[in-house]
């Protein structure tokens, strides 16, 4: 040490020698040597575990993203570098995504391509019954039969437009704030009417005030083939129930409920499927060919929704569950 006038001071400080034989040689010595050996040991294993945890972090999360339908997930370099097992099962993975990505946008692709060639003929063949019904005279049995099934045809290619619209993104929501009590009332009063004529019924069994912003004919349409597709599927002399309620202040949910046989529950994540239909479902009478669930899928995806299907236990039936954000009160 230095002081103002420039003299120097040295501070010696000398240990007892029965504690410095004891810090070299005796039990605490040797417990700090273990304490020692413990640390470096832990940091050496806290290393290699942040090296094999971090890239199957990133995986884990890869994976998860490519199952929620994100076909544009990549994990590249971020797993490792250079030639280690876990780079190598990154390269696989990303050619794998790609591999997806490519398939699922050609059979986009080729969805979108069909629908469209399929409208021009379908035209002409309307075109073509209009002059046939002029020339029948009263037989117009077989004509009947020929625009029956060119309707289908037609709404057929309709949803098949507009889930490849949804599938490639370019279907977009026009956003207003929507009674969504309003839309569930129009669409039981129209199902009633038709439902009826089959000896079947529909009604509201619980309601709720509830406004949503979201697009009202996609809405509506959603609803409406939740409600037919129940009514296809309800026993005779049974009623379709619907039913609105909260899930907090947040949400809103809306439940179709049938009567019918229900669906087997290995089946039931598949029913949101395009053209996945479940047995005897595939029978004409029932009508529909597996596309309007997947729309209604699509559709409440697309407002940041969820759907789900549940078997109402004792075999009574099927519920669909629709939930939307709702907006504040």
């Amino acid at each position: 040490m230095t002081v103002d006038e420039g003299r120097r001071y040295v501070l010696v400080a000398a240990l007892p020698i029965g504690l410095m034989r004891l810090l070299h040689d005796g039990p605490t010595a040797q417990a700090l040597r273990l304490l020692a050996v413990f640390a470096t040991a832990a940091a050496a294993c806290y290393g290699l575990a942040r090296y094999v945890t971090r890239p199957l972090a990133i995986l884990r999360g890869a994976t998860r993203a490519l199952a929620r339908g994100d076909l544009a997930v990549r994990v590249g370099s971020t797993v490792g570098h250079g030639t280690d097992e876990f780079t190598e099962l990154g390269r696989d993975f990303d050619r794998m995504a790609e591999r997806l990505d490519a398939l699922v946008t050609a059979e986009r692709r080729l969805l979108r391509d069909i629908s469209h060639e399929l409208r021009s003929p379908l035209a002409r063949l309307n075109v073509a019954l209009g002059l046939g019904r002029q020339r029948a005279g009263d037989d117009q049995a077989a004509l009947d039969r020929i625009e029956r099934e060119a309707e289908r045809l037609n709404s057929l290619i309709g949803q098949l437009l507009m889930l490849a619209r949804m599938e490639s993104g370019v279907a977009t929501v026009v956003r207003e704030p929507i009674d969504l009590v309003a839309i569930v009332h129009d669409v039981v009063e129209d199902a009633a009417f038709e439902a009826k004529s089959r000896g079947r019924a529909v009604e509201i069994t619980e309601t709720c005030d509830a406004r949503v912003s979201g697009d009202p004919e996609l809405l509506h349409s959603a609803v409406e083939n939740v409600v037919r597709n129940a009514v296809r599927h309800t026993r005779e002399g049974t009623a379709v129930e619907v039913s609105m309620g909260r899930a907090g202040a947040a949400r809103v949910w809306i439940r179709v409920r049938d009567h019918g046989g229900g669906v087997p529950e290995e089946a039931l994540p598949n029913i949101f499927q395009p053209f996945y239909r479940v047995g005897d479902a595939r029978e004409r009478g029932t009508g529909g060919v597996g596309l309007g669930l997947t729309i209604v899928h699509r559709t409440i995806r697309l407002h940041d929704g969820t759907v789900r299907a549940v078997n109402v236990p004792g075999g009574g039936g099927l519920v669909v569950e629709l939930t939307l954000p709702a907006l504040p009160a």
